[in-house]
């Protein structure tokens, strides 16, 4: 009999969640399609070793979102069953590893193929405004994955957090949780499969909840049930919730099938404690994060676009008809640029936004304009 494989893992060789005792019909997890699992525990119940057991029964695992300690660096130790990884990182961050590492902004679908393993932590982001962003352009490229083969894992630890994230943007809670729904509903017919968890039931509106093909329950305290799924309690005495060990679960699916079921521990886990970025020897630099736009002050990064601009075309004019910048804005900022670079030797603004032209006198043809910005 030939051997199955996911990725480059050999199934038969993979942790488990072994079915101890069915309790109503046989839930069956049907690996070979997108899912949506739901992981509800509280603290150290072990949410994130059933989320990393379910990750490698996937071919591609993108491990998205974590704890402030990096625990998805356990993914590059030597005990990892995945080989194969890129490290994402914000654009004004510097990594020095073993692994290939690259840039969220220059981050492909391509490249996402390319790679058993895509990693992200915490620290690799200067904020957790950037490390949002971040995560956002990430899922957005599987948007473009309009012919698959292999399902992708995305993994979402503290899911919570990620989801709504959007929040911090100025959206509303009804349209975060619309454009959440739709986000996950659209996103399996991309061929990824989604594994969240959370710490309470409030922490995802019902509807939402409603969208996972299976749902976890580990021990939760005094946390009730939510209405949808009360029902469990003709079939699993209540209290049970309260008393689940680390490696024990409830498995429902979304036709109804309940298990109790229990899980082993894996070997390349983060433990609490240790410092994955040390004993990994990975090196992070931050680097001062480019300063936005808005509409009463240009930003670095628009700053760097009107000077490349400029210095192709030679004509504010040209730049601010472009821009939407008046020509008096456009005048400032080359007459800006040019003056750190004799000043400095550079542009600050250049640097953050990582421009080419940082060191770079334009030469201008047009005569100043006074400026009021």
């Amino acid at each position: 009999m030939s051997k199955k494989y996911v990725g480059s893992r050999e199934w038969s060789t993979l942790p488990k969640i072994k079915l101890e005792q069915p309790i109503r019909d046989i839930p069956v997890i049907e690996w070979d399609r997108p899912n949506t699992f739901l992981t509800l525990g509280l603290r150290n119940t072990g949410k994130s070793t059933l989320t990393e057991l379910l990750a490698v029964h996937h071919d591609k695992i993108v491990d998205l979102y974590g704890s402030k300690d990096n625990e998805n660096l356990c993914w590059c130790r030597d005990s990892s069953p995945i080989d194969d990884i890129l490290l994402v990182h914000g654009e004004n961050t510097e990594i020095d590893s073993s692994w290939p590492s690259i840039p969220v902004n220059e981050l492909s679908l391509k490249d996402i193929e390319s790679y058993e393993g895509i990693v992200t932590c915490n620290s690799f982001f200067s904020s957790d405004e950037v490390k949002y962003e971040a995560c956002t352009k990430i899922l957005n490229n599987l948007y473009e994955r309009f012919e698959w083969k292999k399902i992708i894992f995305v993994a979402m630890r503290e899911a919570i957090d990620i989801l709504y994230s959007r929040l911090n943007r100025g959206k509303g809670e009804k349209d975060i949780k619309i454009e959440t729904m739709t986000f996950q509903r659209q996103l399996r017919h991309f061929g990824v499969s989604f594994g969240l968890d959370l710490l309470k039931w409030t922490g995802l509106d019902k509807e939402i909840r409603l969208l996972a093909d299976y749902t976890i329950i580990k021990k939760v305290g005094w946390q009730e049930l939510p209405g949808e799924i009360a029902w469990i309690g003709s079939y699993v005495r209540p209290d049970t919730f309260r008393y689940l060990n680390k490696n024990e679960m409830i498995l429902l699916t979304s036709n109804g099938a309940i298990g109790y079921c229990t899980s082993p521990e894996l070997k390349w886990h983060k433990e609490e404690g240790v410092d994955l970025l040390k004993e990994l020897g990975i090196q992070i630099k931050h680097r001062e994060a480019p300063e936005k736009s808005t509409q009463q002050k240009v930003g670095d990064k628009e700053h760097a676009e009107i000077i490349k601009k400029y210095d192709d075309t030679q004509s504010m004019l040209v730049v601010s008809n472009e821009l939407s910048r008046s020509l008096s804005t456009i005048s400032f900022h080359v007459s800006y640029h040019n003056e750190q670079i004799e000043e400095l030797r550079y542009c600050p603004k250049c640097r953050r936004a990582q421009s080419v032209l940082e060191t770079t006198q334009i030469h201008t043809t047009d005569r100043p304009i006074s400026s009021d910005d």
